[in-house]
């Protein structure tokens, strides 16, 4: 087991291919993100995404749909299917069957499915024809695994399921609030299933005929040979549709089986020459059909820039590389004229604004043939130039519509469009649509007037004494180059000077002062031995005066001879004496 931690910050499970049973080969990990709203405009739908083989497919999307291969006809044989269902954290996941038909064996020896965590991925094993009961996780990951041997085989299985919170203080229109708190989709209420997990989903519910434990209540007979089977994508139920709707560009079922495999739309390129216009995605607001490439030439015939702005944007990311959006400065494709790829990363953020160095845009759309999603719809504008449903901001401030007007919020970076609004003095701006205003002076000044902050959002200049962030904030010109990130986006300490703190210069300075005496001290003691050392080189090396010679001269002592005579010493006999002659 090795444990890993993906771009959202979620820790991973993840088994090494020696655990993975009937997947001898290593499995490897396949991952599949659905950026959907809370009801999974866009949910995970299996069969699309090869899971099978040596294959684990993980699943991030918050609702979706898994079904045996080939379902609702019979699967094959020798088959070892894996999904891995991930949660956001403190989330847990419930599965419920809707159709449910695998080999019968004992203990499910031959055909099974399983449901459960790492740890216990055998724990909840089925077969038979029996519907399995609704499976409510304890953690935020499931692991579900298929497989078939080489006998016999059935129709297989369609399970549904949802990730959320055990307890929510409310739930959506189209959910159930159970009664322990969760949330579940309509569509489960009443079924005679409990997904709730206290059974407050099948209370006061009519079934006057019982389903028996050998048939399903959402048993499906096989379509006629002019028609095809699938999940209405309205309904969510199996029905049967006929092939005018397969490869028609609309989407009818929920997991896209009618628009599969398709010849890719007649998008092809199309030219926009007007100063202005609007395009979109194929059929937006709908779903896209899978497969579409679509580019947009925009050439306005003007030098002013193009301004390109994405007002609604959803792609779908499932899949290698996910559906994206290429835009480049210019007519033609060159990398080094690319100005932004857009993905489904970039659905959350509200209006994404693109400008262009010259009157000309290539916007090129690619859709792959796993998943699709909303889409977007954009329009482009001559840079100075408004669109018919706006209103200049004056000179090159830019446009805003009459919804943006008097909302708390500058679309022009001069503030026409909150000048003069109703409830508010002259020269006064409104906070929001409250009533409170604040006078220009105000503005962007790093000081909150408006309680929402409005004031300091959106700043294209800032007051006298303060410092324009790039991400349009405003601090005080003393906090720049403070080692401290005051705008948020570190720009305030963008190309400042290296600054070493005080701390250190104290230090340096202490132990400089340090040295400097030391060496002061040693200087002082090596001068006061060398003047020792030359005064006694010199008192030896000298010439002596003819005073201190005489005071220095010693007489040298007397000879035996004379002290004989003064009666110092005895004399010695037969001491030889010196005669002259001698």
């Amino acid at each position: 087991m090795e444990h890993s931690v993906d771009e959202d910050g979620v820790e991973m499970e993840t088994q090494s291919s020696d655990v993975m049973e009937g997947n001898e080969g290593g499995a490897a990990l396949v991952e599949s993100k659905a950026f959907c709203s809370q009801h999974g405009d866009n949910v995970y739908v299996s069969g699309i995404s090869n899971a099978c083989g040596d294959v684990v497919e993980q699943i991030r999307a918050s609702s979706g749909v898994i079904t045996s291969p080939g379902w609702p006809f019979e699967y094959p044989s020798r088959i070892n299917c894996s999904w891995n269902i991930r949660a956001n954290p403190g989330e847990i996941i419930t599965i419920s069957f809707q159709d449910f038909e695998i080999q019968t064996s004992h203990r499910c020896g031959l055909d099974w499915i399983s449901i459960g965590t790492y740890k216990n991925l055998d724990g909840y094993r089925a077969c038979g024809s029996s519907i399995p009961a609704p499976y409510i996780s304890s953690q935020d990951h499931v692991w579900i695994k298929f497989h078939s041997d080489d006998t016999l085989t059935g129709k297989g299985f369609r399970l549904s399921y949802i990730t959320g919170k055990s307890e929510e203080a409310s739930c959506e229109s189209d959910q159930f609030h159970c009664a322990n708190g969760k949330c579940i989709p309509q569509t489960w209420r009443c079924n005679t299933m409990d997904e709730c997990g206290d059974n407050s989903d099948e209370e006061l519910c009519v079934h006057p005929n019982p389903p028996s434990s050998s048939s399903s209540i959402f048993s499906f007979q096989p379509c006629s040979f002019d028609q095809f089977p699938c999940v209405s994508r309205y309904t969510r139920v199996l029905t049967c549709l006929p092939p005018s709707l397969r490869c028609d560009g609309s989407i009818d079922c929920q997991d896209l089986s009618d628009e599969i495999d398709c010849d890719a739309p007649a998008c092809s390129e199309l030219r926009l020459q007007n100063f202005y216009g609007t395009f979109n995605s194929p059929n937006y607001p709908d779903f896209y059909p899978p497969g579409s490439d679509c580019t947009w030439l925009i050439d306005t015939g003007d030098r002013r820039r193009v301004v390109l702005r994405f007002l609604d944007f959803k792609l779908d990311g499932t899949g290698y590389y996910g559906d994206f959006v290429k835009v480049y400065d210019g007519l033609e494709v060159e990398p080094r004229r690319l100005l932004r790829v857009l993905t489904a990363l970039d659905s959350r953020t509200s209006v994404t604004t693109i400008i262009s160095s010259s009157g000309q845009l290539r916007v090129h759309f690619y859709a792959d043939k796993i998943n699709t999603a909303r889409g977007f719809n954009a329009t482009y504008q001559v840079e100075g130039f408004c669109l018919p449903w706006e209103m200049p901001c004056g000179g090159n401030w830019g446009c805003y519509t009459e919804q943006q007007r008097c909302d708390g919020y500058w679309h022009c970076a001069n503030g026409r469009d909150e000048l003069n609004c109703s409830g508010c003095g002259e020269d006064e701006f409104p906070c929001s649509r409250n009533g409170a205003c604040y006078p220009r002076s105000d503005r962007c000044n790093y000081q909150n007037r408006c309680p929402n902050g409005s004031d300091e959002k959106n700043c294209a200049f800032c007051q006298p004494g303060n410092f324009h962030c790039r991400n349009g904030r405003c601090v005080f010109e003393s906090w720049v180059c403070d080692a401290q990130d005051d705008c948020g986006d570190a720009s305030d300490e963008d190309a400042c000077p290296v600054a070493v703190p005080t701390r250190v210069i104290a230090a340096a300075v202490i132990g400089s002062l340090v040295c400097g005496l030391l060496l002061v001290i040693a200087l002082g003691c090596t001068c006061k031995l060398y003047s020792l050392r030359s005064f006694e080189r010199r008192s030896f090396e000298t010439q002596l005066s003819r005073v201190e010679a005489e005071l220095l001269r010693r007489e040298a002592p007397p000879s035996y001879g004379q002290l004989i005579a003064q009666g110092l010493i005895p004399p010695v006999e037969d001491f030889p004496v010196c005669s002259g002659n001698q």
